[in-house]
This record gives C-alpha cells, sequence and structure tokens, in this order.
C-alpha cells in the first residue's frame, strides 16, 4: 500500500474528509470513505475501470535460451491471482524449466542460472499449457507475447493464450515504455533475486485498488496452427521506393508529391526479379520543381512534365502486378505508403487495400547481422554494408534505391535462408 511519505500523484479529495488520496486507493486512507471523485488527466476513467472486471489472471514471464535471432523459452513463470470484491489472492504459482528443443545447449552458461543437465531434464513446453486457465493473461509487453506465440508455431502447436494485456502499455501514469525495473521502482517495490517481479508489480497494482478491464485487451495475429499455411511466406516480393518533391527548408505547410514511381519484382522460388516499372508523375500542387529537389534526386522539370498523373501511374501498377501469386509490396520505411496513402486523400484518389499493407524492411532486418551498439533501425546504406554491398546507381534516385533494396532481399533470402511472411506486415489502415 501506499507509504506516508509516498508522493501523492492525480490525487481526489474525499467527500467527507477533504484529506487527498492518491489516484489508486478505492476508499480514502484517512477516514475510510469510498472514492466519489477521480481525474480527468490520468489515462483510465475510474468510474469505468471499476466495471467489467476480470475475476482471475494470469500471469507469465520467461527467460530465453537465444542463438543469433533466433530466441526459445528455457524458463516459464506462470502466477494466477483470484480476485474478488474486497480481496485477492495468489491461488497458484509455478516455476518450469523447459526441455531445449530448437536450440539443445545453453548459450552463455555463465550468465544462467539453469544448468544443461536441469534443461534436458526439464518439461515439454505443451506440457505447461495444463497450469493456464482463467479470463486474461498478462505479459510485461508485446515483445514477450510474441516470442510465447512464436514457440508455439515453431512446435506446431494450438497457442492457448489469443487475448493478453500488455502491462507496459496500461500501467497508471505512464508513456508506455516502463520497463519491469521502472515499473518496481515506481511503485516502491524492493528488488528481491528470488521474487516474480511481474507478479509484484500486478499485486502492488491490486492492492491499490487498480483493475484489468476487457478494452485493454489486445490479440496475437495466428493463435492456431491451422495459420502456419499462411506463413510459408510470399512467393513474390514488390520492392517500392517513391520519390517526391521537396524543399531545402524545413517547411510543415508544404505538401509533398510523388514524381518517381518505381518497383521491382523479385520471385523468392527463382530468386531473381522477374519484372521493373518505372513511371515519372507530374505534380499539381507544386508543379515547379526546387533546385533542391533535382539536386536530391536527380529527377529534372522536363521528366515530370512529361510524366502522367498520380491516379493514372496506380492504374498502370495495378495493372503490371496482376497475376501474381502471394505477394506483398516491401519498402524502406513507412514513410512511402503512407505518403500515397495522404497524397490520394487530398486529391480524392480511392486507394485499394492491397496498396495499403507492406512490409518495412527496416523493421525485419535480422539482429544477427545490425551493429549491437546501435539501437536505431538501419537505413537502406547500413543494410548494404552489413550485408557487405556497395551502394550501386545513384542514392535518393527512385529506381536505383529499389534495385539496392532487391539487392538486400537477395542476399537475406540467399545467404541467410531469411523468410519474408505476414507477421511482418504493417498496415496503413486500421484493420
Amino acid at each position: 500500500m501506499i507509504q506516508n511519505d509516498e508522493k501523492v500523484e492525480y490525487p481526489w479529495d474525499c467527500v467527507l474528509c477533504s484529506q487527498q488520496n492518491a489516484y489508486f486507493l478505492r476508499k480514502c486512507q484517512h477516514c475510510g470513505t469510498v472514492k466519489q471523485q477521480f481525474c480527468q488527466q490520468m489515462k483510465f476513467d475510474y468510474l469505468q475501470n471499476d466495471n467489467q472486471a476480470f475475476s482471475e489472471i494470469n500471469i507469465i514471464d520467461f527467460e530465453c535460451n537465444r542463438v543469433e535471432d533466433r530466441r526459445e523459452i528455457l524458463e516459464l513463470l506462470i502466477c494466477k491471482l483470484k480476485l474478488s470484491e474486497s480481496d485477492y489472492k495468489v491461488v497458484f504459482s509455478k516455476q518450469l524449466i523447459i526441455k531445449p528443443y530448437l536450440i539443445p545447449l545453453i548459450q552463455n552458461p555463465e550468465y544462467s542460472s539453469i544448468t544443461q543437465e536441469q534443461a534436458d531434464q526439464g518439461v515439454p513446453f505443451q506440457q505447461t499449457f495444463q497450469y493456464l486457465s482463467g479470463d486474461i493473461y498478462i505479459f510485461e509487453n508485446n515483445e514477450k507475447a510474441k516470442i510465447y506465440q512464436e514457440q508455439c508455431q515453431y512446435l506446431n502447436l494450438q497457442c492457448p493464450i489469443t487475448k493478453y494485456i500488455e502491462l507496459r502499455r496500461v500501467f497508471p501514469n505512464s508513456n508506455g515504455l516502463l520497463t519491469l525495473n521502472a515499473m518496481m521502482k515506481e511503485l516502491k517495490i524492493p528488488y528481491q533475486s528470488d521474487c516474480f517481479a511481474l507478479a509484484e508489480v500486478v499485486s502492488e497494482l491490486l492492492e491499490r485498488a487498480y483493475k484489468f478491464e476487457l478494452n485493454m485487451l489486445q490479440t496475437l495475429k495466428f493463435p492456431i496452427p491451422e495459420e502456419e499455411a499462411r506463413l510459408q511466406g510470399f512467393d513474390n516480393i514488390i520492392i517500392l521506393d517513391f520519390e517526391a518533391t521537396c524543399v531545402r527548408e524545413s517547411d510543415k505547410k508544404y505538401l509533398q508529391e510523388i514524381i518517381e514511381f518505381p518497383a521491382q519484382v523479385y520471385n523468392v522460388q527463382e530468386r531473381k526479379v522477374k519484372k521493373e516499372f518505372q513511371k515519372y508523375i507530374k505534380p499539381v500542387e507544386n508543379p515547379i520543381l526546387s533546385d533542391f529537389c533535382t539536386e536530391l534526386t536527380g529527377i529534372t522539370q522536363q521528366q515530370v512534365d512529361e510524366g502522367i498523373l498520380l491516379d493514372q501511374a496506380i492504374n498502370e501498377f495495378i495493372e503490371f502486378k496482376q497475376g501474381l501469386q502471394k505477394c506483398c509490396i516491401l519498402t524502406c520505411g513507412d514513410y512511402d505508403l503512407h505518403l500515397l496513402k495522404k497524397e490520394a486523400a487530398r486529391k480524392g484518389i480511392p486507394i485499394s487495400r492491397e496498396l495499403q499493407y507492406y512490409i518495412n524492411i527496416k523493421k525485419v532486418f535480422p539482429k544477427s547481422l545490425r551493429n549491437p551498439k546501435d539501437p536505431k533501425d538501419p537505413c537502406m546504406v547500413e543494410m548494404l554494408k552489413l550485408c557487405g554491398l556497395d551502394l550501386l546507381g545513384r542514392h535518393h534516385s527512385g529506381i536505383d534505391d529499389v534495385k539496392n533494396i532487391t539487392r538486400i532481399v537477395h542476399y537475406l533470402i540467399n545467404e541467410k535462408n531469411f523468410q519474408f511472411d505476414e507477421r511482418m506486415v504493417s498496415y496503413t489502415f486500421k484493420l
């Protein structure tokens, strides 16, 4: 519970004794009166938060064995809390060592508390499903939920979890970026090496009358093995990279327009480029290119003056990609298709959904190839370097950038046995 010296944030005033109480408390800590008002600055409405509460919560955390960018759960922690109107209690808590399947040997044993012998005698991952039941599951963050899901997929198991709450995202009065240690510090929970830290955080929130609700739920995209057929990878990858009008000075009011629409189709089975598309687009909102734009992209005024309009280019691109089976657009960043969506909206051009989902190669570029000292996603030039490839052609020429991104795709598929599949897809629209 709240300590006497704890700072009171987002307070509410008791209607009986007028004393201030912290937002977490449902009753006045001075006279016991039930909370009657709340501060609107909090992310979650208190009155709504007082309804539709879950009666049982499963808290899941784990440690992984790792080889490059592959992870396998080695130690699984499960805690089950039973909730009532006035109290909650731990009805189950278990620590399970999982027998390795994907990565037989423990990596970096000097940093692991689990020995190889313990791991070899561990339980199969699927046996842990028997301990899961109840209304909702809580993971520390989305990354952990996805790792759990991936393990089910690797083992061809039906994932027992389809919906969950990401504690980091719903933690009160936070920006959704807190680590587990930061949450413990925020709640003034002392660290103990033998404690189940995630359960300690959830328990403390419940002590403070915090509730977990239906509107906090998130869904795992592919929770059942029947979806595995959809995860065999794309047959054709359409590499796309727009160039747009621009000015040297930063100007938020300046409306960018696409002026080069290039693409290549890379066939995964044949391991080569099958088709190429390139059109110059005539801008209408800012018809005269700036000197900076020509200097950056190499695109001339004459090329855009002789170009076609955006809606015609979109129609020709749709025709270009007709007949391609199991295909997906791939871009180097989120910029390209978001730019298309904004410009099309301004100009009243309809955009089909097939032009609103894509793979951002920056996000899926393998961790094993990245610079471990640089947490940022690599740009195209950095990815080329990390793949041992030189930059060819002119950077910021749309068609040359497309060719260089295609070379990165080719390297990942051929040299790293990399698979581009639906788990990597991003969207410019809400599903």
